[in-house]
C-alpha cells in the first residue's frame, strides 16, 4: 500500500543525510551520494512493489544494509540517517523472523560504527533510532488495522451486495410462481366455464333451431318446449352460480383489500422502481365495498403523489386491523412540505373516506421527514 506520509520520511532522511554530510564536510562526496541513490532507489523499489514476496523486501533491506556497510568501511564516516532507513523498512515490510534478523544486522551496523563517534553522540543516535524504529513498528501495526478494517467493510459491502441479489432473485421467483398459479387458476376456471356454461348455451342454441321448425310444422307442441326451454336454462343459471361461488375463495372477501393493495404496489414498483413496502396484522378483518373502494383509491393516490410530486424513493404502507377500527398510515421519503394545501387528489380522498365512515390525519415538515397520511376506516 503506497503511503505519501510513509514516501515524505524516506526522501527527508535522504535529504537529512547529504545536508548533514555537507555541513560535516563542506562537501558530498560521490560516494555519499551514490549511496543516497541506491538508498532511494531501493526505497522506491519497495514502496512501489508491495505486492511482491516478504523475501523480496528482506533481500532490499539487506541490500540496504550492505550499502551502508560499504559506505562506512570506504569512509569511515558513518552516516546515523542513511541507516533508519532501512531499519525503519525492515519493521515496516518484514514479518517475524525477517524483521528480527534485519533489525539485528542493522543494531550490528549501528554498534559498529558508532565506535568512531563521542559517547554521548552514540547514545542520542541510538535513542533517537529506537524512537523512530518503534514509531514505524506503531505506524504499521496501526496500518495493518486499517487494512483489516477496510477488508472487513470489502467483504460486508460484498455479502450485502450478494444478499441484494439474492433478494432480487427471490422477488423474480415469487413472481414468477404467482404468475404461473395465476395462469393454472385461469385455466381451471376456463375449464369450468367451458363445462357448464359451453354445454348449457351449445343445448339452448341447439333447442331454438328445433323450435323454429316446431313452431312452422306443430305450433301446439311450441309451448311444451317453451316451457322445457326455461327451466333448463334457469337449471344451467343454477350451475353457473355454483361454479362461480366454487371459484371464488372462501376467505376472499377477508382479504379481498389486501390482495387489491398487493397488486397496486407491485405494478407501481415496477413502473416507477421506488421502493414500497407494503405491510399489514394478521388480525384481518372484513371492510364493506364502499370502504373497500375508498381504501383503495385512497393507496392509489399517496403512491401517485409520491411518485410524481415529492421524488420520494421509499414509501412504507402499513394496514393494522383493530378492534374497532382499520388504521392505515402511509409515509414517504420526499421533500415534503411545510404547509399542507389540499389539492384536488387530497380533497378525494377526504370526501370518499368521510363517506366511508372514517377520518384522515395528514403531517409534513418539520414533523416528519417527507409526507405521513394515517386513515382510520371503522369496522
Amino acid at each position: 500500500m503506497k503511503n505519501n506520509f510513509f514516501i515524505f520520511i524516506h526522501y527527508f532522511l535522504i535529504i537529512s543525510c547529504a545536508i548533514q554530510a555537507v555541513f560535516q564536510n563542506g562537501y558530498l562526496s560521490y560516494i555519499q551520494l551514490i549511496s543516497c541513490l541506491i538508498i532511494m532507489i531501493l526505497s522506491n523499489i519497495r514502496m512501489f512493489f508491495i505486492h511482491k514476496t516478504e523475501v523480496f523486501f528482506f533481500i532490499l533491506c539487506l541490500c540496504d544494509f550492505a550499502v551502508c556497510s560499504a559506505m562506512f568501511f570506504i569512509e569511515k564516516k558513518p552516516s546515523f540517517l542513511l541507516l533508519t532507513i532501512p531499519m525503519i523498512d525492515s519493521l515496516y515490510y518484514n514479518r517475524f523472523p525477517q524483521n528480527l534478523i534485519s533489525g539485528t544486522i542493522g543494531l550490528i551496523i549501528f554498534s559498529v560504527t558508532s565506535v568512531y563517534k563521542p559517547l554521548y553522540t552514540s547514545v542520542t543516535d541510538f535513542i533517537i533510532l529506537f524512537l523512530i524504529s518503534a514509531q514505524a513498528y506503531n505506524f504499521k501495526l496501526y496500518n495493518t488495522g486499517f487494512i483489516k478494517q477496510e477488508k472487513i467493510i470489502e467483504d460486508l459491502i460484498q455479502k450485502n451486495n450478494e444478499l441484494s441479489e439474492s433478494v432480487l432473485n427471490f422477488e423474480m421467483y415469487r413472481e414468477s410462481v404467482e404468475d404461473l398459479i395465476m395462469l393454472k387458476e385461469r385455466n381451471r376456471i376456463s375449464r369450468e366455464i367451458h363445462d357448464s356454461i359451453g354445454h348449457g348455451l351449445s343445448t339452448i342454441i341447439i333447442q331454438l333451431n328445433a323450435l323454429q321448425a316446431i313452431a312452422k310444422t306443430n305450433p301446439k307442441m311450441l309451448q311444451t318446449q317453451l316451457t322445457y326451454l326455461n327451466e333448463f336454462a334457469k337449471k344451467n343459471l343454477d350451475e353457473i352460480r355454483f361454479a362461480l361461488r366454487e371459484i371464488k375463495p372462501t376467505d376472499y372477501n377477508k382479504y379481498e383489500t389486501i390482495i387489491l393493495i398487493h397488486s397496486l404496489v407491485n405494478e407501481f414498483k415496477k413502473l416507477t422502481n421506488i421502493n414500497v413496502q407494503f405491510t399489514f396484522s394478521k388480525n384481518i378483518r372484513v371492510i364493506t365495498e364502499e370502504q373497500n373502494h375508498a381504501v383503495y383509491k385512497a393507496v392509489q393516490e399517496f403512491l401517485s403523489n409520491s411518485g410524481k410530486y415529492a421524488n420520494a424513493e421509499q414509501i412504507t404502507i402499513h394496514f393494522s386491523y383493530t378492534e374497532n377500527y382499520l388504521v392505515i398510515t402511509m409515509k414517504d421519503n420526499g421533500q415534503g412540505c411545510l404547509k399542507i394545501t389540499k389539492g384536488i387528489g387530497l380533497k378525494a380522498i377526504d370526501e370518499r373516506i368521510k363517506e366511508a365512515g372514517g377520518s384522515v390525519f395528514y403531517k409534513s415538515l418539520p414533523e416528519v421527514r417527507g409526507f405521513f397520511m394515517q386513515i382510520n376506516i371503522p369496522i
